[in-house]
């Protein structure tokens, strides 16, 4: 038995949610280990969008490049908020979150307000794949200060 597996089996939706929260929660303040707990070793991040207009965007493949990829977003945006609307739990196949975060320009000051789902594939009781969906353009606006 691996640890996610000690972690995840068995939960029932709301202590499904409760950790998503935290995990969340504590991405949105920098810290991306309890995340990446939960990740195979070659799973796969996909932001939806181009590099051209946030460096974050794209596909990386393994922990540490998606590390790099966090990395890089909070180099331009600080994460004010991030709330969980809704969860839907195939488990231990399949995920999908839509949420709603307050992005804010670490340069400008300027603010958004971001929606956006997230689908995880699960083999297991690891993340294989993460992609992430939500509009690039306007996180790249903001980015610019606009």
């Amino acid at each position: 038995m691996n640890d996610t597996k000690a972690v995840l089996e068995g939960l029932t939706r709301e202590q499904y949610l409760a950790i998503a929260h935290d995990i969340y929660g504590r991405r949105a303040k920098g810290d991306n280990e309890p995340g990446l707990f939960f990740f195979a070793d070659n799973a796969t991040y996909r932001l939806i969008g181009s590099r051209d207009l946030i460096p974050a965007a794209g596909v990386r493949v393994g922990k540490d490049e998606i590390r790099e990829a966090w990395r890089a977003f909070d180099i331009d945006f600080e994460i004010l908020s991030f709330e969980i609307e809704d969860l839907v739990v195939d488990f231990p196949r399949m995920s999908y979150m839509s949420w709603r975060m307050t992005l804010k320009n670490r340069g400008t000051g300027a603010m958004i307000e971001l929606e956006g789902v997230d689908r995880l594939k699960w083999v297991d009781f690891k993340v294989v794949e993460w992609t992430r969906y939500f509009d690039t353009a306007l996180v790249a606006a903001l980015r610019q200060g606009e």
